[in-house]
């Protein structure tokens, strides 16, 4: 059974009890990594995730606290012996973005050494794209309306038939409601407990994007340093009278 597991669930600005938001979707045989922050081989070790299921790695956008662990990522792939190409997806802002991080460490030098390949592919922005399908997973992502361009993603395990959303970064938008329409879980950033914030949601909003979809079960993530959980689940349960869930890092969500 394929399952979501919860990486960390801070928002940019975090604190002690959380990493920045990212997360992994793990099947029988493979993994797919979302986003990219921290120490990700310390977190997939913990989450025992093994390193040779990890062929895909999707950036749903290039704001620092979830694409800065990707350089990191890439070195320690290679120090623990990857040999085969590694696919990593985004819109083409975030791909230059990557570029440029990597030509600061002198990535071309690293090629020379033998370093595994890396092939880049640029998500489309218009509806809703199927990005990757793998033996276990269909993947299609959507625009969400952020302070850069973002996508959020859909899951579905093509074991179970089951579905999950990631919202990731987003003010209250439809295309975030349509792509969610009747998963079985969607995990939703709530950046504030009810205050409106240019490019981001609240956990009443979070709620309320939740009952308009149609899921079965909110997970709140992305969450504010010292944010209490029970206020956060008070106030995204009034607008969904479903199963609401305030995420903790290494969660997992099975579907």
């Amino acid at each position: 059974m394929a399952q979501l597991i919860l990486l960390g669930t801070g928002a940019a600005l975090s604190d002690v009890t959380r990493e920045h938001t990212y997360l992994v979707a793990q099947g029988e045989r493979e993994s797919i990594l979302v986003d990219c922050g921290g120490s990700p081989v310390q977190r997939l070790a913990h989450a025992g995730v093994p390193l040779g299921t990890l062929d895909h790695v999707i950036l749903t956008h290039h704001h620092p606290d979830h694409i800065y662990g990707l350089p990191i990522l890439l070195l320690d792939l290679w120090l623990a012996g990857r040999k085969k190409t590694l696919h990593i997806y985004g819109l083409a802002e975030t791909i230059r973005a990557v570029r440029a991080i990597m030509r600061a460490f002198e990535w071309a030098r690293w090629l020379e050494h033998g370093f595994f390949p890396v092939e880049f592919h640029t998500v489309a922005k218009k509806g809703i794209n199927l990005v990757i399908v793998t033996n276990e997973f269909s993947i299609s992502a959507t625009m969400t309306k952020h302070l850069l361009p973002t996508i959020a993603l859909r899951f579905v395990s093509r074991v179970s038939g089951k579905s999950v959303v990631y919202s990731s970064d987003t003010e209250v938008c439809e295309s975030v409601v349509e792509i969610a329409r009747d998963a079985t879980m969607l995990f939703h950033e709530a950046t504030t407990l009810d205050s409106a914030v240019t490019g981001h949601s609240s956990a009443r909003q979070a709620g309320d994007q939740a009952r308009r979809a149609g899921v079965k079960k909110l997970v709140l993530l992305h969450l504010p340093p010292n944010s209490d959980a029970k206020k956060f689940h008070a106030v995204a349960s009034k607008a969904f009278e479903s199963a609401v869930v305030v995420a903790k890092d290494f969660a997992r969500f099975k579907f």
